[in-house]
């Protein structure tokens, strides 16, 4: 091609309209929720989505809409931002497609907990459009201790530190004696046979010293039957797995429970010399505030206040019926609010824990369950529906009222919230979103604030993450991650179970075709 036809053909791309390029799409004639400027509502509105971002906003017929737009009508409709589950579990199921789920909830952000390097890789094929699925923001393995319960791993791992240090012991003297033997002589050789037992038995004595000062990583058993945990045993060994995960493409991580006191505070040191957020449990063994100064960013649930408020010392590995100190509420409210975290709500997990223990294991079988794979409800059916069976009084009258109770006090104290489902423990699953907005309204907030933890703050914590956070909002410049719904949910947080559709990084996608995406997966069952 000579240069005169080239200048030709670069002017004509140039001077091309934009939509011969680009994927164009209109809602006009729909009330908008813009969630930026409190509690208002745009009515009669065009909104002008190119590719991915909101690219124009205005009264309708004030907005050029480019003739090969798709155009969505939204006569009688209300146009808000997408919803973002900001704690879930993408590991309920093997299957990527099990995010159409959360897409036919109008969730088009969620953030998982106890990644795997695939959920990053899934991420990653979302955001370059070769996947379906709402936006991913994943952290890696959880930092965790080893659970009481899990006593027999210790009896595993001293066999692992006694079969290392025989197997060390085994080729050092095999090569000393075929050099004494062959290189030296017989004599020698036989000089080195008689270094065969005292050394065995030296070498297991220091097998079991480092067992018992645990020297050896106890993940080694443990990544096999627990691939979403690194298990540390000791400060150093939680030092390494953040210094590992630093390296690792994840957007936060997740300090748990069961770790050491020492350990905890050195995996949280570590993150905060690298920069990471952290979003975690609070340690039952420590105070609120000592583990606030060591440098968690964000609480992962409500119910990590239990522990700071309950009238005696705790289970870790289950709720004992302890009554709790209402009182300290103000206490723990200013104490976050001095540290300047963000705290998610998930008071639908006590909520619907509550109404499955008091129903027994038949609660699995109701309607809305059969989106689920089976193995799931068969895991719940005799997990804790049985295991906790008769905490469900205590749970009732004693801590889902402190939950609540600490919720309200956040809020007014203007603390930023978020929601979550925690979707993978038993009995919970992406639709409980909308039961989590119900709640925030039934402990004082208005459905407008409700919404904002669901959207707004969320953009927020992306934003601490340091990961794109323009999201959240209808405003010209912001990804175009939408949902439309046939009733107005600044009436009614309710709304939000009213879908017309979800548009998720500019691609429309309506309630009928989402409904389909669930039942072709449900097919695969």
């Amino acid at each position: 091609m000579n240069q005169s036809i080239l200048k030709f053909v670069i002017l004509l791309l140039c001077c091309a309209p934009l939509s011969a390029f680009a994927q164009i799409t209109a809602f006009v004639n729909v009330a908008v929720i813009p969630m930026s400027d409190g509690p208002t509502l745009l009515t009669d509105q065009t909104v002008l989505v190119v590719d991915d971002v909101i690219e124009d906003i205005g009264p309708t017929g004030s907005v050029t809409i480019p003739g090969d737009a798709q155009i969505i009508d939204g006569t009688g409709a209300y146009l808000m931002p997408g919803i973002a589950d900001m704690h879930m579990h993408l590991n309920a199921d093997p299957s990527p497609d099990y995010m159409h789920l959360f897409m036919a909830q109008g969730v088009t952000t969620i953030r998982n907990f106890n990644g795997l390097p695939k959920h990053a890789i899934w991420r990653d094929e979302i955001a370059e459009g070769t996947r379906i699925g709402p936006t991913i923001i994943t952290s890696g393995p959880a930092i965790v201790g080893l659970p009481a319960g899990m006593g027999v791993m210790r009896i595993k791992l001293h066999m692992l530190s006694l079969a290392l240090s025989l197997g060390i012991f085994a080729v050092g003297w095999l090569l000393l004696w075929l050099f004494a033997r062959f290189v030296r002589g017989p004599d020698a050789g036989r000089r080195a046979m008689r270094l065969l037992l005292p050394g065995a038995v030296l070498f297991l004595a220091l097998g079991t010293v480092a067992a018992w000062q645990k020297l050896v990583p106890i993940n080694l058993l443990t990544q096999s039957t627990l691939p979403d945990a690194n298990v540390a045993d000791t400060p150093w060994q939680a030092r390494s797995f953040v210094h590992r995960q630093n390296g690792e493409d994840y957007d936060f991580m997740k300090i748990y429970d069961f770790l050491s006191d020492e350990a905890f505070l050195a995996a949280h040191d570590e993150a905060e010399i690298r920069g990471i957020y952290t979003v975690g449990h609070v340690l039952d063994s420590l105070p609120l505030k000592t583990v606030l100064d060591a440098g968690l960013d964000e609480i992962a649930h409500i119910n990590e206040f239990l522990e700071e408020h309950s009238q005696g010392v705790a289970s870790p590995t289950d709720f004992v019926p302890l009554p709790v100190d209402m009182t300290k509420i103000p206490v723990s409210v200013a104490t976050v609010k001095a540290h300047d975290i963000m705290v998610v709500s998930n008071l639908v997990a006590d909520e619907n824990m509550i109404a499955y223990l008091e129903a027994g294991p038949d609660y699995f079988n109701r309607p809305e369950y059969d989106v689920l794979r089976p193995a799931i409800k068969a895991q719940w059916r005799n997990g804790k529906v049985l295991i906790w069976q008769g905490s469900q009084k205590w749970r009732k009258e004693t801590t889902q009222p402190l939950f609540v109770a600490l919720i309200s006090a956040l809020h007014k104290a203007d603390v930023p919230l978020l929601i979550g489902t925690d979707t993978s423990i038993d009995g919970i699953m992406p639709s409980h979103i909308h039961r989590e907005l119900e709640l925030l309204v039934e402990a004082g907030f208005t459905p407008f604030d409700a919404l904002k933890a669901a959207t707004v703050n969320a953009a927020m914590s992306a934003d601490r993450m340091g990961i794109d956070g323009e999201f959240g909002q209808i405003e010209v410049g912001k990804r175009a991650d939408l949902l439309m719904l046939s009733q107005n949910p600044l009436d009614n947080v309710g709304a939000t179970r009213h879908r017309l559709g979800v548009m998720l990084r500019g691609v429309w996608y309506d309630q009928a075709q989402l409904d389909e995406m669930v039942s072709d997966l449900v097919k695969t069952y």
